[in-house]
Parts: C-alpha cells; structure tokens; sequence
C-alpha cells in the first residue's frame, strides 16, 4: 500500500513536506515511489527486506534511517516480531516504509500539527523504545516461569523454551544497539541551539540505555539459569553411573563362590565341612551388607 498525506511536516527550514507511508508495498508501488522519489528501487527493496546495512545513511539528496520495531504476536505472550523499519528525507517528502502498519506512525504524524523533522524523528525513536520496554518485560516474565518449571521438574522441552527467550533476548538487544546508533549519529544533526529537541534526544537515549540494561540483565540471567541447569543435569548423569556401579558391585559379590567353583579353586576344607555352606553364605552376606553400607554412606545409592 502507498499512502501520501500532504504537508505532515516541516523542514528544517520550515518548508512543509509531504509523508508517503509504504506498507508491504507491491512491485509496481515500490516502483512508483523510486520514480517519484528518484531514488534506487533496489534500495527501497533492500531496506523492506530488513538487509544487512548502514542504520543511517547520509548523501547529497538523502538521508535515511533504519531500525527494528518489536510487534507483539496477538494472543501469544512474549512472543513479537521485529519489523524494519525505514525513515527516509528527500526533497518534498518524508518517507517510512515497513513490512507492516505501525499504528503509532498515524498518531505521530499529523498535518495539522506539524512537527519540525528532527523532532519528528526522535518522538518515532521514542515511541519505538517504549516498545521495546514491554516486549522485554513480557519475556522476562516468561522466563520466571521457565526458571519455578526448572526447579520443580527438569523437563527438556523447558529447557527449549529456555532457550528461545535467550534468543529473543538477543534480537531485542541488536535492535536496541542499532536503535542507539541511530539516536548517536542524530545528535550530530541537531541544532544545538533547539534546547527543545537536544532534551528530547537525551530522554530518548537515557530510555534506550534503561531498556538495554534490562535486557542485558535478563539475557544474563537466562544464560546462568541455563548453565545451572547444565550443571544440574550433568551432576545427575554422574550420580547415576555411581548408582549403577554400585549395584554392579554388589550383584558381582555373590557371584565370588560361584565363579571359583566354576574355575575348579581349591576351596580347601570348606566343600567338606559340615558347616560350610553356612559360613561362605553367612560371610557373604556379611560382605555384601559392609559394602551396601559404605556405598550408602557416600551417596551412592541414594537417586535423591
């Protein structure tokens, strides 16, 4: 879809511009709007298609902006999308092209308030960053679930989950690092004396820096969650073997007489003696209760 508003903001040398919205845009709009914004169509596709590329572009003509804006999944908790976002300036227009709508670009932009386009920009990153703060609260309370399931059943298809929160985690904090950037190399465009806009950046960019601290402080604590785990289970598996080995030995014990008979050992007077049976039996048993008892003590029976 191709949608142009006229005259939404204002230049910086208050000019007015006119805002054309790209949302998932077909062949023939994206060809459009190169045409009239002369401009490369393989760019616009490039920057739709979320490519790998410079978060901030500046040349003669243009300047143009990328970053991620996290799109929560309806009726999934925690879950979230994040769509590219585009912003870009040429001469007569402001541009935003996205993959898709982004409610809160119609409320920020409006023709009949008109906002000077730096300005502009950091009210979109500033929203932008209020997004990020709820889509991490949302994973970071999936993962106090996760960790109270880990405590009370070590269950594998936990530990997935586990792992899928650390790797939203990780898309929320290159979003978040690609977002600092941009709001960085903006503060070198702002006109120093705009005391309105250089208080604007910085709330913005202090919001950025909370949202990125939790983040990193939630992707810490999924990571040692993870490797307590790891370590958990790995202790089980060797307390296992333990308790194997020991049963082993202990059905090996018995099997002494046997296995000697067996083999034709001189047993001496014992095959002979009226009491023999009773002795080999009863020492044994004797034998096998010694050794139950030590491997007890050390916790080798135990599968506690």
């Amino acid at each position: 879809m191709m949608r142009i508003t006229r005259d939404s903001l204002l230049s910086g040398n208050a000019n007015r511009r006119s805002w054309m919205a790209l949302v998932a845009p077909s062949a023939n709009e994206l060809t459009q709007a190169a045409a009239t914004l002369d401009i490369p169509e393989s760019f616009l596709r490039k920057r739709l298609e979320g490519e790998a590329s410079r978060p901030l572009i500046k040349e003669e003509r243009l300047i143009s902006l990328q970053f991620q804006v996290p799109m929560p999944e309806a009726g999934v908790a925690g879950q979230f999308t994040l769509v590219p976002l585009s912003l870009y300036f040429v001469p007569g227009y402001f541009v935003t092209l996205t993959e898709r709508e982004i409610p809160f670009l119609s409320r920020l932009i409006d023709p009949q308030k008109p906002r000077k386009r730096w300005e502009l920009v950091l009210r979109i990153i500033a929203e932008v960053t209020r997004n990020y703060l709820p889509t991490a609260r949302s994973v970071a309370r999936e993962m106090v679930v996760v960790e109270r399931d880990l405590r009370q059943a070590q269950r594998h298809d936990v530990v997935y989950r586990g792992l899928d929160i650390n790797d939203r985690l990780l898309a929320l904090d290159l979003g978040l690092l690609q977002l600092e950037y941009v709001v960085s190399e903006i503060g070198h465009f702002l006109p120093a004396e705009d005391a309105d806009l250089m208080e604007i950046h910085e709330d913005t960019r202090i919001e950025l820096s909370q949202v990125r601290d939790q983040v990193d402080s939630d992707q810490a604590t999924i990571s040692e969650l993870l490797e307590s785990y790891a370590y958990v289970v790995h202790n089980n598996v060797n307390h296992l073997f333990k308790f194997m080995a020991a049963l082993i030995i202990l059905a090996t014990i018995p099997l002494f007489i046997p296995g000697a008979v067996a083999m034709n050992v001189p047993l001496g007077p014992f095959p002979h003696w009226r009491y023999g049976f009773d002795v080999v039996t009863g020492g044994l048993v004797l034998v096998e209760v010694l050794t139950a008892w030590v491997f007890y003590r050390k916790g080798w029976l135990r599968l506690d």
